[in-house]
């Protein structure tokens, strides 16, 4: 995503007038459309034209902000799975949060990776803030990167975060879940 991103950045978004073909054209790349009796194939896809409803060039922050939100939402969401896993195969327990989940598995930690756990604790604290509080940092959220940011965010506070905390994000997870494997 952020490849195809960057190239029709470059381009201006190129020819704009073809988006609808070849968005239709997508649903030949993988097929069928659904593997089960999905509700949603007895209603039609829709017959209007699908069309940029705002200029990309002048709108490309907002959609690359809502980009990186959607991936900070996934990345936890894949985190919590994956320590569910983990936490199986270690025949443990923790609780429903994620937040509980990395604070069990820190605990089989070597302490030089701990700042893995950290990062996936502030990777739950920022998607908190992104998805439940419009982007402002809340008590809630600030009470969980406490221990080890400095300086601390404040109520109210906006959060920002570029597309290579994504990545930051990811080798955080990667290395805690491969050092409590």
């Amino acid at each position: 995503m952020i490849h195809s991103l960057h190239l029709a950045k470059e381009v201006n978004f190129g020819d704009l007038t073809t988006l609808d073909q070849r968005a239709r054209e997508t649903s030949l790349w993988v097929t069928p459309d659904c593997s089960y009796a999905s509700v949603l194939l007895a209603h039609p896809g829709g017959k209007d034209k699908i069309t940029f409803r705002r200029d990309p060039n002048k709108h490309f922050p907002d959609v690359s902000r809502q980009l990186i939100k959607m991936l900070v939402q996934d990345l936890t969401v894949i985190l919590d799975s994956m320590m569910d896993e983990a936490l199986q195969q270690r025949r443990e327990k923790a609780g429903n949060f994620p937040q509980s989940k990395v604070e069990k598995l820190r605990k089989a930690l070597d302490p030089r990776h701990q700042w893995a756990a950290n990062g996936c604790l502030e990777l739950i604290a920022v998607r908190n803030v992104l998805t439940h509080n419009q982007g402002l940092w809340n008590v809630k959220s600030i009470e969980i990167i406490k221990g080890f940011v400095v300086p601390l965010p404040a109520v109210g506070d906006s959060v920002v975060v570029g597309f290579s905390m994504l990545f930051r994000f990811r080798k955080a997870m990667r290395t805690m879940l491969n050092e409590v494997a």
